[in-house]
């Protein structure tokens, strides 16, 4: 007789992200859909409540078949699939490793090149315009913009800047007062102006006295328009692994980046001052039909919209298929208690450095 015992299915829930005012919605419809998606499956699921700020606790599925951990990273163990908010609304990120710079795409893209390959050039084109087009329309983003209109003329130099407490900012190869300070110089070098937007979440004392110690002379701007309509008008995007830079390739816009990041394939990236300096004297005329097979195949293949139950039921069924033919040898899962450990370790770390 075949074994019919039914899988079992280990699912964070993330309360705390479900109440944020921001995406809490975005994150209930796609808490929604995996739930769909698990049903339709038949599997057991086995809920753990998980609190924030424990995105690099190590996790493991242990005595159950997969871990569907949200807004963590770490080793590509087998039975996890880690889950979280892309760059826009209402895509998702399901990865072995995590999300952003902490990826599998981030850290070996080659894995997935073939695929991008395959993207066919006249529906990636038509697929990147319309998106750029909508967002432009309705001013979306990540997180919410000002509907003010820009009062900067446009061919600058636009530098968004990220939290600098993110995780992701590990990924970064170059500080930011370091970065900051190189790319103002080398914008000027060339005529641009340099315009610097701050992160709308940033309440960094650090980053306040950074702003405030630029220059005073006119070739530095800083605004909190809406990054859509700072974007359109730069010459020239230059930043860490901030999401904005991934509109701003939605847009066509050149970008260099000095940070790993998921998206760098398709950016000129550097890894020294005097690299990224000179990328910004000489910038590199981008590979058009390469950025965009990427960006088609990033949102329609390698991401899942919030809404797209049967997308969502294939990841899971491929990361539990994937699971099986590892076979043993997992490691224990994390008691929760170490999970709260991680959190608040690491909460109270970045509220005081």
């Amino acid at each position: 007789m075949p074994d019919r015992t039914p899988r079992v299915v280990a699912l964070e829930i993330p309360e705390a992200w479900f109440r944020d005012p921001g995406n809490g919605g975005q994150h209930q419809m796609f808490y929604a859909s995996l739930l769909s998606a698990l049903a339709e499956l038949g599997v057991l699921v086995r809920p753990l409540w998980m609190p924030r700020g424990a995105d690099r606790a190590p996790r493991s599925a242990g005595d159950s078949d997969l871990l569907i951990s949200f807004h963590s990273y770490g080793a590509a163990e087998g039975d996890v699939l880690r889950c979280k908010e892309s760059y826009l609304p209402p895509y998702y990120t399901m990865d072995p490793q995590g999300y952003a710079c902490f990826s599998q795409l981030a850290r070996d893209p080659g894995v997935h090149a073939k695929a991008v390959e395959a993207q066919d050039p006249h529906e990636a084109r038509a697929f990147v315009q319309n998106l750029s087009e909508e967002l432009r329309r309705t001013n979306l983003s990540k997180y919410p913009q000002s509907a003010e209109p820009v009062q900067i003329r446009p061919g600058y130099l636009f530098v968004p800047l990220q939290v600098v407490q993110d995780s992701v900012a590990r990924g970064a190869w170059l500080g930011v007062e370091e970065a900051l300070k190189v790319i103002v110089a080398a914008a000027a070098d060339r005529g641009l102006r340099t315009v610097v937007k701050r992160h709308p979440r940033c309440s960094s004392a650090r980053i306040a006295r950074l702003l405030r110690s630029l220059p005073q002379d006119g070739t530095v701007e800083l605004s909190q328009a809406s990054v859509q309509a700072l974007v359109a008008g730069a010459e020239l995007v230059v930043g860490a692994n901030s999401g904005v830079l991934f509109e701003a390739l939605l847009q066509g816009k050149p970008v260099i980046s000095y940070a790993e990041a998921e998206f760098g394939q398709i950016t000129h990236q550097v890894r020294t001052a005097d690299a990224l300096a000179q990328a910004i004297r000489v910038p590199r005329v981008p590979d058009a039909g390469a950025r965009d097979k990427f960006l088609h195949w990033y949102l329609t293949r390698y991401c899942v919209r919030a809404d797209d139950v049967p997308a969502i039921r294939r990841r899971i069924r491929a990361a539990l298929d994937a699971g099986l033919e590892a076979g043993a040898g997992r490691a224990a899962a994390l008691p929760s208690w170490k999970l709260y450990a991680y959190s608040l370790f690491d909460r109270t770390k970045r509220r005081l450095f």
